[in-house]
């Protein structure tokens, strides 16, 4: 970029304002003027004020000052702006100062218009900076920041005269993490060593003592002998995305640990099945009536440990026995009567319900039971009194909604009962474990930590969702969120009981050789005839010779090699009026409830009693 040197020479005499005596062809042609339009005429033609020139003038009467530059600005004959520097150099004539001198001019536009390029680059650069929707901060190697964008001040609710010059640590960065991490090195490990550090994760704190997940990029700045002199770190506010990770993991774990209890449960009902069975056997065998009583005994126990395996599998999402319309308001209404009997008169009890029907499909014992379990909770959170209150409302879900709440659930219309106290409250740590089946706050004897698991299980099986809020000290609030759905009035059955006539033949299929010994033995006791089936292939083989006698078949829903549903089809395509009945160690799902549809009588679960199944049979026979 090459710049052109022009003169111009200057008279004052005799004239009383500043004239053009004399002016350089180059420049002639830059004014866009003839020699004609602008000798002796004004110097403010071309657009040098007389108060300008005079100190061009008085600069040269001072020999100390003969390098005095002015910035000026020329006006062609067009309009144009022309920037110009100009040096005052010398009088025209030697004899006559003051009256004449000469100004060299230097055309500085293709400078000035670079300089304003650069300008408005720098405001472009510095609005990008100051409206980006990222953390930009810079500091120096002590860890002393030197610049905050708006979105930093924002995020950390400081403003720049209140953070500029400040450390970032215990400002921005707390010295320990949340996970017990020392972040104390961490500003002198960056400077130290860039590389490792280009990018990097930490815990930050707000100014109100909000911590939050911050992922860095981070460029070292150097000076021109290439020493560190600070640092240059653009961050991303990742503690949504933390939270959404952590919640998930979460989930993943609760379903693992919920297919073990499933399988746990399951493998335990088929005991207490054959406990149970075994003791019945006893009852009735035994003359003498304290050993009956024990045998009784025996049952009572293997009954109310099949109580905690329910909420195994409640937890387990294997627990739903069946699916009809429920009239959620209605559920609310007979826990308030059951817990007006069963609650300390210091806790009041307030229910605030949707008028009309809020109908769900599900399960309503286990609906009811689990209502019950969260108003149990909430009566210890108040060992002195307080409100436990109640209520229900239609909600619409839409997505961000669902997000906000963290739960996963499809946009729709919902159900949603709420479910506070005035108690003690819960700690983060508590309310992180609140649905692990086992884990509890309450005193060793006090309570299995399976009724928020199963409450949580009940949930998910039913196609809802659960959120708590709670602090220490602050109360609980569970809210349930159950799909909505229109209610249909359940119609009656009636079943005639049919009079048997001959002696019942009963098919018994199960791949646990004790419930196939007790079922015999206790059921042959009670004038049934019964023929046991290891596995599928030997069901069905003997179903094919003998189907004709056999009044019942008694399924196992999960046995090796074939199902109890492979089963039931292949015995079906044999007899389409075969008679089954389905057991399972595990509550009713989907695919029972499928078989049920096509043809299966009824579904029993594990563990029953003669007295039970027996009902059943005289139901459907």
């Amino acid at each position: 970029m090459q710049s052109r040197i022009y003169s111009l020479s200057i008279s004052t005499a005799p004239q009383s304002y500043f004239q053009v005596t004399s002016i350089s062809p180059d420049l002639l042609s830059l004014l866009e003027y003839s020699q004609y339009e602008v000798t002796n005429a004004a110097a403010q033609k071309i657009g040098i004020s007389d108060e300008q020139l005079s100190t061009a003038q008085q600069s040269l009467s001072r020999p100390d000052q003969n390098m005095l530059t002015q910035k000026l600005t020329l006006i062609s004959k067009s309009g144009r702006v022309i920037s110009v520097t100009a040096f005052p150099a010398c009088y025209a004539g030697h004899d006559q100062p003051g009256k004449s001198f000469t100004i060299y001019l230097v055309d500085v536009s293709p400078f000035v218009e670079v300089e304003k390029a650069l300008r408005k680059s720098e405001e472009k650069y510095r609005e990008l900076v100051e409206n980006a929707n990222s953390i930009i901060l810079r500091w120096d190697k002590k860890g002393y920041i030197t610049y905050f964008n708006e979105f930093a001040q924002k995020l950390f609710e400081y403003t720049e005269e209140e953070i500029i010059g400040k450390h970032v640590m215990d400002t921005i960065v707390p010295k320990t993490e949340s996970t017990g991490r020392d972040l104390s090195p961490l500003m002198d490990e960056i400077c130290r060593n860039p590389e490792g550090y280009e990018s990097n994760t930490n815990e930050n704190c707000t100014r109100s003592g909000k911590r939050l997940w911050i992922t860095w990029t981070n460029k070292v700045l150097k000076d021109d002998s290439d020493n560190v002199i600070g640092v240059l770190s653009i961050g991303t506010d990742i503690t949504r995305q933390r939270e959404i990770e952590d919640e998930l993991r979460h989930r993943h774990k609760m379903d693992a640990i919920g297919q073990l209890a499933g399988g746990m449960a399951h493998d335990f009902n088929n005991m207490l099945h054959g406990l149970m069975g075994f003791a019945e056997i006893l009852e009735h065998k035994l003359e003498d009536d304290k050993l009956k009583y024990y045998a009784r005994k025996i049952i009572t126990i293997a009954q109310q440990s099949s109580e905690l395996t329910n909420k195994l599998l409640a937890f387990a999402r294997k627990g739903q026995y069946q699916m009809v319309s429920v009239d959620l308001n209605r559920v609310i209404h007979d826990v308030v009567v059951m817990l007006e009997h069963m609650l300390d008169k210091r806790i009041v009890i307030e229910t605030v319900t949707q008028s009309g029907q809020c109908c769900t499909a599900g399960d309503p014992t286990q609906l009811q039971n689990c209502l019950l379990n969260l108003a149990i909770n909430a009566k210890d959170a108040m060992p002195q009194g307080g409100l436990l209150k109640i209520s229900s409302q239609d909600v619409k879900l839409d997505h961000e909604q669902i997000q906000a709440q963290n739960i996963t659930l499809e946009p729709g219309d919902y159900i949603r009962i709420d479910v506070s106290d005035t108690g003690t409250g819960m700690s983060q740590e508590v309310k992180r474990r609140l649905f692990e089946p086992f884990f509890t706050t309450k005193s060793h004897g006090e309570g299995t930590g399976m009724g928020l698991a199963a409450v949580y299980g009940t949930l998910i099986n039913h196609g809802g969702a659960i959120t708590v809020e709670t602090d220490e000290g602050m109360g609980s609030c569970f809210s349930l969120y159950f799909p909505k759905c229109h209610y249909k009035q359940a119609e009656e059955v009636i079943n005639e009981i049919e009079t048997v006539s001959r002696k019942t033949h009963i098919m018994l299929v199960d791949d646990e050789e004790i419930i196939r010994t007790y079922t015999k033995v206790l059921f042959e006791e009670h004038d049934y005839t019964v023929q046991t089936c290891e596995h599928g292939t030997e069901a069905i083989d003997y179903y094919r010779v003998h189907g004709d006698k056999v009044d019942l078949v008694v399924l196992d829903m999960m046995m090796p090699q074939m199902s109890g549903k492979e089963v039931f089809y292949a015995l079906k395509t044999l007899d389409p009026e075969v008679k089954v009945i389905i057991a399972s160690g595990y509550g009713m799902d989907k695919d029972i409830q499928n078989l049920l549809d096509n043809g299966v009588l009824e579904f029993v679960q594990k563990p029953f009693t003669l007295e039970k199944l027996s009902d059943i049979m005289h139901k459907i026979m």
